[in-house]
């Protein structure tokens, strides 16, 4: 099994385009209360960092076994939602992360 190191650095850099793009705080993003941009976070981290349920979900304070729902009620909300969907897209052009195709598509 290959461990990922979580980098805290690209998080928070993350989570700033996150919060700028659906205009909330990050405090939001990194509470405890279950919201639709910590979900957003844990669902972008997975698809373009590739961490696991495990890292995601102790950074995040989710379970673990949580992780996997969150990723697919993201993706059905980008193929059922044309907002949302632009406002990911918006997030992957402020981190610059190139195959936002790949990422959306699982």
């Amino acid at each position: 099994m290959k461990t990922i190191t979580f980098d805290t650095e690209n998080a928070k850099i993350v989570e700033q385009a996150i919060s700028s793009e659906f205009g909330c705080r990050v405090s939001e993003i990194v509470s405890l209360r279950d919201s639709l941009v910590k979900k957003v976070i844990v669902f972008l981290l997975s698809k373009t960092k590739k961490y696991d349920a495990r890292t995601l979900g102790h950074k995040y304070q989710i379970s673990y076994l949580y992780v996997p729902t969150v990723i697919a009620e993201m993706e059905y909300m980008i193929k059922t939602v044309p907002v949302f969907e632009t406002k990911i897209n918006n997030v992957y052009e402020r981190i610059g992360f190139e195959s936002k195709e790949k990422a959306c598509s699982a």
